[in-house]
């Protein structure tokens, strides 16, 4: 409501004892939902740094469960997009966020998997997920624990079976074979 009215020093006032604690919380989607409007009012307010971090924690939340529901709700897409995906510990769940924001979803009939799906390994699947982040390859091991030498046979896999012959083609077809959307990511 103070967001809406154009306060947001008093939309964080009303925050205050959701976002340090104080007030007991029965689910983690309504802490997600506190921690994503108050990132919005430090955005407003002009703290990027707050408004980042508290998307990040936001993130962190939401990551175990996969949870996108408060992200759509408190319209966070213009959040989502300033964070940079290279410093976010949550980078893939992010791009899956995005993508929802987007427009991308899978209605129950599309949640199966396709051959497509079946055909790329969990562990491709793993590192498709971080192809659309931009992040380097050396980066995306590192995110994943394992060698660049892994990620480079993941990444020459996924072009193969995907038929495509660099990152942003690999990325498209992704999209395209629902393979990026966040149901799919267990």
């Amino acid at each position: 409501m103070f967001l809406a009215e154009g306060d947001p020093a008093g939309a964080l006032g009303e925050l205050a004892g959701v976002l340090d604690g104080a007030v007991p919380l029965i689910c983690d989607v309504t802490r997600i939902e506190s921690l994503l409007v108050g990132a919005l009012a430090h955005d407003e307010l002009g703290d990027r740094r707050a408004a980042s971090q508290a998307t990040e924690r936001a993130l962190a939340l939401a990551e175990p469960e996969r949870v996108i529901l408060p992200f759509a709700m408190t319209g966070s897409r213009q959040l989502l997009k300033a964070l940079p995906r290279h410093e976010t510990a949550h980078a893939a769940l992010l791009a899956d966020i995005l993508d929802v924001l987007h427009g991308s979803s899978l209605t129950a009939k599309e949640q199966a998997a396709s051959p497509q799906t079946a055909a790329l390994s969990p562990s491709e699947l793993r590192v498709l997920r971080f192809l659309p982040t931009n992040l380097s390859r050396p980066e995306i091991a590192s995110e994943l624990s394992v060698s660049v030498n892994t990620v480079n046979t993941h990444i020459r896999n996924i072009y193969t079976k995907l038929q495509s012959s660099d990152r942003s083609s690999a990325v498209q077809r992704a999209r395209e074979l629902r393979l990026l959307s966040a149901r799919l990511t267990r």
